[in-house]
């Protein structure tokens, strides 16, 4: 991404006006027409030169564009109540918590954000959504937005704090701003955050979700008639393990996001269009090691503790090493707060092949040693795992859930994988049981 110095200089260096022909006995006559300093210049070109100077005057439009968009972005100004973390905390249009200087000064414990209840703490909700800086174009998302200099929490207030996976947002003191005003109708950024494409810039900036959608891989939020989709690169290993993963996972009855593959992208459906996603994070913190988690959900929402076993017992199935604790949570109602379920499963690019074999030996897999561990480390954690009712399954079983992975993604060994599954879950099941 080029500076507004660079872009100026590259534009200095290009022929402006147009170009225009001209028919005199029967031949034509290619002119350059352009106005400096007031006055109004033709230059007759010579045939050689006649598209050459058409597209460089093509390009010059198009830096000139680039360069407006970026003067009109430069200044993004946070008001001074959003500079204090002065103002409200909104479910669409309620107030579910007060600010004043940071610090809380009123709170709806039944619909406020998880996190906020749990740390009393603006900076903690606005850090839980911001874009990953590490990510590429993330990076050159937050520079073409002259907002690369930021903090996390400001660069979450640049876009209100406003989420596609919930309807919380940051409403500044005095602000007469609406849900409406600030809520995402299209992304104009998408190509953008998805593949660093700065022929997408648009003309005039509007709301983006993508100053507030985590995670460390290129991806971007697209809106296809009325539902959103997150679309997500990755090498063919990843999108295959994320597709089949996620055809796998009712096998062992965790509820899975609708996955797709629109090649050469991998995208899931939005599952949070009418609920609020609360990632395991706003409740727990960073501390993702399955004891912490266990307590903290038997102790809050003892409901959900079946389903956190589960969940805990496909990622061990799979090989789905970066369960964290921001990919994966609760659906609350949106109106009155309440917690429903966990969350559909997703985010798991980096299981199954995606690292590689997956173990046949299931004896020797480390994930799998782990899981069983904690699952008969006490007597109240083996009842849970012992109440899931784990159903027999067969070879066919997996294959039927296979089915819907494009032949152009499974790997050579597919067969293989397949059977191994199923040696797995084997052991797992039989482990659990005894």
């Amino acid at each position: 991404m080029a500076t507004l110095s660079e872009l100026r200089t590259q534009i200095s260096s290009l022929p402006k006006g147009n170009v225009y022909g001209k028919t005199i006995n029967g031949k034509t006559y290619w002119y350059h027409q352009y106005f400096e300093n007031g006055k109004r210049y033709c230059k007759l070109l010579q045939s050689d030169d006649v598209q050459k100077t058409i597209e460089q005057i093509k390009k010059r439009k198009a830096l000139e564009e680039e360069l407006s968009f970026l003067i009109r972005s430069k200044d993004v100004s946070l008001s001074k109540s959003m500079t204090q973390k002065t103002g409200y905390v909104m479910s669409k249009d309620d107030v579910v918590a007060r600010f004043d200087h940071g610090e809380l000064v009123f709170i709806d414990e039944k619909r406020c954000p998880l996190v906020i209840n749990r740390t009393h703490r603006l900076e903690d909700f606005l850090h839980l959504r911001v874009v990953d800086g590490s990510r590429t174009h993330a990076r050159l998302l937050k520079k073409a937005l002259a907002i690369s200099n930021l903090e996390d929490d400001a660069i979450s207030l640049a876009a209100y704090s406003a989420s596609i996976s919930d309807a919380f947002w940051f409403k500044p003191l005095h602000s007469k701003l609406k849900y409406k005003d600030i809520a995402f109708s299209q992304n104009a950024l998408f190509h953008l955050a998805l593949e660093g494409d700065t022929a997408y810039f648009p003309f005039k900036l509007k709301q983006t979700p993508e100053l507030t959608s985590p995670g460390s891989f290129e991806k971007g939020w697209k809106r296809i008639g009325k539902d959103w989709w997150l679309y997500k690169k990755g090498s063919k290993a990843e999108i295959f393990s994320e597709l089949l993963a996620s055809f796998i996972a009712p096998l062992v009855g965790v509820t899975s996001a609708l996955y797709e593959y629109d090649s050469p992208y991998i995208r899931s459906k939005n599952f949070a269009n009418t609920m609020d996603f609360e990632p395991m994070a706003a409740l727990c913190g960073d501390d993702d090691n399955y004891e912490p988690v266990w307590e903290k959900l038997s102790s809050t929402y003892p409901e959900f503790i079946s389903a956190y076993g589960r969940l805990m017992l496909f990622d061990a199935l799979i090989n789905n090493v970066d369960r964290h604790n921001q990919n994966y949570g609760f659906l609350r109602d949106r109106h009155h707060g309440k917690v429903v379920s966990l969350a559909p499963n997703f985010d798991c690019n980096l299981s199954l092949i995606s690292g590689g074999p997956l173990n046949e030996n299931p004896a020797k897999d480390g994930l799998i040693r782990l899981f069983l561990t904690f699952a008969k480390s006490k007597k109240e954690i083996q009842d849970v795992f012992n109440s899931l009712s784990l159903p027999e399954l067969k070879e066919e079983d997996f294959v039927k859930a296979s089915e819907k992975v494009p032949l152009e993604l499974r790997p050579d060994d597919f067969g293989k994988l397949i059977h191994i599954l199923k040696i797995r879950y084997d052991y797992l099941r039989q482990g659990l049981l005894v």
